[in-house]
């Protein structure tokens, strides 16, 4: 009884010290960068905000199930303080502050935090906090978090190495990080090929990396991976198009290139035709990584 009331209080103390944090630096992540980075934000925040409503209609995105599956991963514990980069709308910020002691969700998206605030009140949460910010940059003192968590966002980032490094900063040595992402096939034309694809449907993509691609940032980052499960995850050509409503011009190129990938798999996707409509797979890893030795 006295653990639980002494694991409590530092619980309590360290979400204390995260809300002076946060409300007094939230405007960090936007002063004094204005090369690539800057310019690739404002076309996220562009196109995130364009696509708010069909991005919400994506199965992915508030798949309970899938989510539930995905917190599983990283054994949540009431006490836990947790950190979700590229939170996006907070669905999945939402399933960690059901499980854990405090959540925030940090996310370049003005209008997509809106309206994680807004499902976040409606479900009565009251554990939670969405935060605009820069995941190069992240507003946090080290060792914050127990847990650290990117959902579908990597393939976002200008510089995922950056912040997988920030990432790994704000973590307990004893803490956990889940990545979870597309992952791009090892053959760099297919990669590339599917690269052309994804840019062409969603300017904000960045690049889709490969699974050793991702092991190398691990590795350099010191974090050991201890669980990389492979999923697959089907979608139909048109239905995935809706999500981020490309150009009539990018539709069309898009066709032509996935139509090309039919005979030949130019895309490591499993591109083919059924029932008149063309199909493809993503394969998706959520990697499970811990600090190797506990060092910093």
């Amino acid at each position: 009884m006295k653990d639980s009331l002494q694991n409590n209080h530092a619980g309590e103390q360290q979400s204390h010290l995260l809300n002076r944090f946060v409300i007094g630096d939230t405007q960090l992540a936007d002063s004094g960068d204005m090369g690539e980075k800057h310019s690739h934000l404002l076309t996220v925040r562009n196109q995130f905000t364009r696509q708010a409503d069909s991005y919400l209609r994506m199965k992915t995105v508030t798949d309970q199930e899938g989510l539930d599956r995905l917190v599983s991963l990283v054994e949540i514990q009431p006490v836990h303080q947790v950190l979700d980069v590229g939170c996006g709308p907070g669905f999945y910020t939402m399933t960690l502050a059901q499980r854990c002691g405090r959540a925030i969700g940090i996310d370049a998206t003005p209008e997509l935090l809106a309206r994680a605030r807004e499902e976040a009140r409606q479900r009565g949460l009251r554990n939670l906090q969405f935060i605009e910010g820069d995941a190069e940059h992240l507003p946090f003192p080290t060792h914050a978090f127990d847990v650290v968590t990117s959902r579908a966002a990597f393939h976002h980032f200008v510089h995922p190495e950056q912040v997988l490094a920030e990432m790994k900063r704000v973590l307990k040595p004893n803490g956990r990080v889940l990545i979870a992402d597309m992952i791009a096939s090892e053959d760099r034309e297919k990669a590339d090929y599917q690269n052309r694809l994804e840019r062409l449907c969603d300017p904000s993509h960045t690049r889709a990396l490969s699974q050793s691609e991702f092991d190398r940032l691990f590795n350099q980052a010191g974090l050991e991976v201890v669980l990389q499960p492979r999923l697959t995850l089907d979608y139909e050509l048109y239905e995935w198009m809706d999500h981020a409503g490309p150009t009539p011009e990018a539709v069309q190129q898009i066709i032509r290139l996935m139509e090309a990938s039919l005979n030949v798999d130019r895309t490591g996707l499993n591109v083919r035709r059924e029932s008149d409509q063309i199909k493809f797979t993503y394969i998706g890893i959520p990697f499970v990584a811990r600090p190797r030795d506990g060092v910093y």
